[in-house]
């Protein structure tokens, strides 16, 4: 009977296993707000920047890696962050759970047009619509609304960021979010495609996590 229960309670927990992090809902892109004073571009530092991604299956199983930063700026008014964009290198996205075959694999299906579609859509881009100040969180101290484009598809999202200014130094890191890639036109394995096997669903949210630093 102890068995019995454990391997249920298993089950239980592959099944439930997704990404960690704050979940964040995607709308219609929204222009950016040119009418707010810049002082000041900052130039992000590619070689120190990345995006951070996980994607897991519905009944156990999953996999990470990151995407580099291809280029961006950030502009500031005074001491406070007021826009910016960054663009992504999809060719370049990795796997960093697999060796070998299949690490070969998993990279180039997900540059196919099951997933990103790189021969199309090489790049992917942030652009930054708004910043607000927060008070009172540990993990973050702004929120960041932008315009997230992938797979040629724009949706409005907005996500925590911690952001710390110093000297001619701006450094941005996101807590782990959530966003619903089939909200992007990604729908391969999704679960709400009919006849797809239980132990085949790829679940639809996608774990992120942003590293930026930006210089004078």
């Amino acid at each position: 009977m102890k068995t019995t229960f454990s391997l249920f309670f298993l089950a239980l927990f592959l099944v439930a296993c997704g990404p960690s992090g704050t979940e964040v809902e995607s709308s219609d892109a929204v222009a950016a707000d040119e009418s707010a004073p810049v002082t000041a571009t900052f130039t992000v530092d590619t070689s120190a920047s990345e995006v951070m991604w996980e994607g897991t299956k519905k009944i156990g199983g999953g996999h990470e890696g990151a995407i580099p930063i291809q280029s961006g700026t950030l502009k500031t008014n005074g001491d406070e962050l007021v826009g910016g964009q960054f663009t992504l290198d999809i060719t370049r996205l990795e796997n960093r759970d697999l060796d070998g075959e299949g690490k070969g694999k998993l990279e180039g299906h997900l540059k196919s047009g099951d997933f990103f579609d790189v021969e199309n859509h090489p790049t992917a881009m942030f652009e930054i619509t708004g910043v607000s100040p927060v008070d009172d969180m540990d993990e973050y101290n702004h929120e960041i609304t932008g315009n997230l484009t992938l797979k040629g598809t724009s949706r409005s999202i907005t996500i925590p960021a911690k952001i710390s200014m110093e000297g001619d130094r701006i450094t941005a890191t996101t807590p782990d979010f959530v966003i619903d890639r089939t909200e992007w036109g990604m729908e391969y394995g999704s679960g709400s495609i009919a006849g797809i096997a239980q132990d085949n669903i790829i679940n639809d949210e996608v774990g992120l996590n942003l590293s930026l630093i930006a210089k004078k």
